[in-house]
Order: C-alpha cells, then structure tokens, then sequence
C-alpha cells in the first residue's frame, strides 16, 4: 500500500523551458548599451545560458537509508482479508520510508517528459535533498512484499530520470542559439535609439540613481555530486561584499521602481511571479536562486557564494504591518550566524493610500522584539534596519526593507475608479 504523491504528474517539463526563456529574455531587454559595448556576445551568450541550463536529477542508490515504524493498515477491501461494509478495517502493519539522495533540480520530480509512461508513475515526496518513498503493508506480509515494491518504484524512477535527461539536454544544447537570436534582437533595437538619438542630435536626459555596470564576468557552472560526509572541520562560509550588497540593493530598488512606474502589468502576478522577475534581473549578475532550502525553511532569495549563502531576502505580499514583523521573523530563522546583510520585499496590490502604509511599515520595524536602529530612509518605501540576529544578542543583521506600491483601482462599468479601503 503506498501512501506518497505521485512523481512526474503535475505538469509538463516543457513548460519549464518555456519559462526559461522568457526569463532569458527578460535577462536580455535589460542590458545597456555599455554593456554590449563592453561585453562580447560569446561571453554574454555563455553567461546567460550558464545559469538557465537545467541539472537533469540524478539518484544516489547507494545512499538509500531506511526508517522503520510500526503503524496501522486499512485493509477495507482487499482481497482475501474478509472485510466487507463501508468503514476502515484497521490491522497492525509496517511503515519503510525510504530517503532517497538526489542531486538537481528538486522542481523536476514533478514534470512528465515528453515520452512517458501512460497510468505508470512512480511515487515519493521531496524533502530537501532527498526523495522520501513510503511503503506500508499489514503486519503478516512477507518481506519480498516490500524488497518487490522497493525495486519497482526505482524501476520506473529510473525510466522517467532517463526520458527527462534526454529532453533537458536537447533544451541545453538549443539554449545558446536561443539566446543568441536574443540577443542580436536586443541588438537591433538599440541602434535603432542609437540613430534616433544621433537623427534628434539633443542629450539624453540621465538618471543619476541608476545603477553603474561592469563587464560581465563569466562564471562555471559546474555539476557537483553529493557532499562529502561532514568532518570535524568546518568549511569557511562566505560573506558578501559591502560593494556587492549595496549593487543588489540598487537593482532591487530599480526593478520595484519598475514595477511602480506601470503597476497595471504587474499586479496581475502573484508574490512567487513577481519574486521571479526580480530573480531575473539579480540572474545576469550574480548566481540568484529561488525556494531554496536554508536553516529552519525555503528562503524567497539566495545569492551564493561556493555553495554558502552570501545574500538572503524574503518577498511578501502587503497584508498589514503584521506582514512585517512576520517577514522579520521568517528572514531570522533563515540566517546562519554568518548572514548578515539581508532585504526584505514588500508588493503593496490591494491597500489604497499608499502613504498611510509607510508610516505603518515603520512602527512595525521598531516595535520588533529583535529590532536595533533605522540606519538610514534611503527612499520614500525603503528603510535600511539593523536587527539583532535571532540567537545572538551581539550579531548584528543589516536588512533592507522594501515597501513598493503595485495598487491600481478597481474600475466599475463606466470605467470609473471604485472606493477602495486602505489595509
């Protein structure tokens, strides 16, 4: 008897791919002229495509453990058990839940292939890195029972890992040729303001807030196997730059201000779209991941440094100032005693009035059990805070809060804004 989610069955891996090169084309329309000047196209090809390529899963058999538990099994039903009528027929049975290690994309497990299997789909549930497999059976079943279910399900686990390694690699193979004709795109655009701009013969107006770039500098991405059995030495974690911390804040603010500027196109999406968009943009300069597992739960935002966290944030969808203080609270519990420069993201999408919430969002700020002092208001909906982390009392944590207003009025059949009321 099996009582796991069925692997491979809730979507199409195609969709994915879709996905990703709409973020690789989001990746594109935001590079500057500067940086195709200074940038050849072979290094921004290779480094777009280096981070949107997917890691097929691969299982580690040899890395299999076993938990054993008593428990009960319905056996309503079955054949030769004797039970008839409607309700449960409890007997004593055998709980095996099986951890299986992995290594990939995590998100896989659940998208079928192109080719699969019709009716057959193994099953397991995905705890962090390993896929756990349960197996119940009463208590008088012989262990072949549960040696034959074991092998089978890893059977069909195999087949659709197979099916799946062959669709993502022709998906990697095509990637740069995709991106290319991005880019040669983005490309023919620009000069075409390039020649506006030379036709006009008047200076463009600049924005001195906008953020200042470098040439892109490439990073492998390189397929690693599991980690080695920890030691009693510990590896060195990494920090992130002053520098760096303050370039990742500038483009967060950049794109909320986006977002801002034509609200109507982006509350349509929810915190997890709007999460990847901004993961879109980090993408083209740094390594930027998303739900990824850290500490006590799956923190919104990771910028990593050799496997170690250098950057964490958390998205939100405004809901009260109770949504910052719980934020505060969620970001804390993600943080090792190393993380110390972090951001929160707040999109405001239904609470007219928008001013009236600022004041709001800071009294939530210092009224924080964990709260320190406001180091600076760098921007009307954005404050710099330090935070005492949330076992040490004398680490302190940096956290950039951001509040940006995604609201748009609700119109009626004539078109007209409807009373709203502010949260």
């Amino acid at each position: 008897m099996r009582q796991e989610n069925f692997l491979f069955s809730g979507g199409a891996l195609r969709d994915m791919f879709d996905m990703q090169l709409q973020t690789a084309a989001k990746n594109v329309d935001v590079l500057s002229p500067d940086q195709l000047r200074d940038t050849s196209i072979e290094a921004l090809v290779e480094y777009i495509a280096n981070w949107l390529c997917f890691d097929p899963l691969s299982i580690y058999k040899d890395g299999m453990t076993r938990d054993q538990q008593e428990c009960q099994v319905d056996v309503q039903g079955w054949p030769g058990r004797g039970t008839f009528g409607r309700g449960p027929c409890m007997v004593s049975g055998i709980k095996l839940v099986i951890s299986l290690p992995f290594s990939g994309e995590s998100r896989l497990w659940n998208l079928q292939p192109s080719s699969f299997m019709v009716g057959i789909n193994p099953h397991g549930t995905v705890v962090g890195s390993n896929l756990e497999m349960i197996f119940e059976q009463p208590i008088d079943v012989p262990p072949e029972t549960f040696k034959n279910e074991i092998e089978i399900n890893l059977k069909y686990i195999d087949k659709y890992l197979s099916l799946q390694k062959n669709d993502i690699e022709n998906f990697n193979k095509a990637l740069p040729n995709n991106i290319l004709r991005l880019i040669e795109a983005r490309i023919q655009i620009l000069s075409k303001h390039e020649i506006l701009a030379k036709t006009i013969n008047i200076p463009l107006k600049h924005d001195p807030n906008a953020p200042k770039f470098e040439p892109i500098r490439i990073q492998k991405r390189i397929l690693k196997p599991l980690p080695p059995i920890p030691t009693s030495a510990t590896k060195r974690e990494f920090g992130i730059a002053e520098l760096d911390y303050q370039d990742i804040i500038n483009l967060i603010h950049h794109v909320g201000r986006t977002f801002e500027e034509t609200p109507k196109t982006y509350v349509v999406h929810d915190e997890e779209e709007l999460r990847d968009i901004i993961l879109a943009n980090l993408n083209i300069f740094y390594k930027a991941s998303g739900e990824t597992f850290r500490r006590s739960g799956k923190t919104d935002i990771i910028i990593s440094a050799e496997d170690r966290a250098a950057f964490v944030a958390e998205c939100k969808i405004w809901s009260g100032p109770k949504t910052v203080t719980d934020a505060i609270d969620q970001l804390l519990g993600y943080l090792t005693w190393r993380d110390c420069k972090t951001a929160i993201v707040i999109f405001n999408k239904a609470a007219a009035g928008f001013t009236s919430l600022l004041p709001k969002t800071q009294e939530a700020l210092n009224s924080h059990a964990r709260f320190v002092r406001i180091e600076k208001v760098a921007d009307q909906g954005e404050w710099m805070c330090v935070f005492k982390s949330k076992d040490d009392d004398s680490l302190l944590v940096r956290v950039c809060v951001f509040l940006f207003n995604l609201y748009v009025a609700p119109q009626n059949p004539e078109g007209l804004p409807n009373k709203t009321k502010t949260v």
